[in-house]
């Protein structure tokens, strides 16, 4: 069985000074296809066997499933071909309550396999914190498989702190 580990952050404290350097915008009801090719294309086949199971689980993201889909706090990169290079998307609220309570979520960061390791992840997360933080959260989550050492080390590098039910009131300074 696969265990997951839970991350929070505040989002009062902005993660890089730098000015956005890519043109990100939020994911819309329209990028479902090329967010499901982006995620059929990033994981492997024991995760998404088909490309319609990337289909359907991206439908289940958008259509409130898991949880209010948060379109403001998903950015989405395109390239100038018209395809989704990364995308992360993010919820209001979880609704298998692994988190925080009250506390939005970024639920999948996907970046395309061949852009990797440019920073990209970094400047999505950074934009969706940047649009929680105006809107009045003051902390986000995320919830990662403790095999995905990339995802951790991210997190973690960004100052995000692990969490657990007994920490129920705290927010990182």
């Amino acid at each position: 069985m696969e265990k997951y580990i839970t991350l929070i952050t505040n989002t009062i404290t902005p993660l890089c000074k730098s000015p956005q350097r890519l043109n990100l915008r939020p994911t819309s009801q329209e990028d479902y296809e090329a967010i499901a090719r982006l995620l059929f294309s990033a994981y492997d086949e024991s995760t998404f066997p088909t490309q319609e199971n990337a289909q359907h689980y991206v439908e289940t993201i958008l259509n409130g499933t898991h949880g209010e889909f948060y379109p403001e706090a998903s950015p989405i990169l395109i390239d100038d071909n018209g395809r989704a290079v990364a995308v992360l998307l993010s919820l209001k609220n979880r609704l298998d309550h692994n988190g925080p309570e009250n506390t939005p979520t970024l639920l999948e960061l996907i970046t395309a396999p061949s852009r990797r390791r440019e920073g990209i992840a970094e400047e999505l997360i950074t934009y969706a914190l940047d649009v929680m933080h105006t809107q009045h959260h003051e902390a986000a989550s995320t919830h990662i498989n403790e095999t995905n050492a990339a995802a951790l080390a991210l997190y973690l590098t960004l100052g995000w702190q692990r969490w657990t039910p007994q920490d129920d009131t705290f927010l990182p300074a």
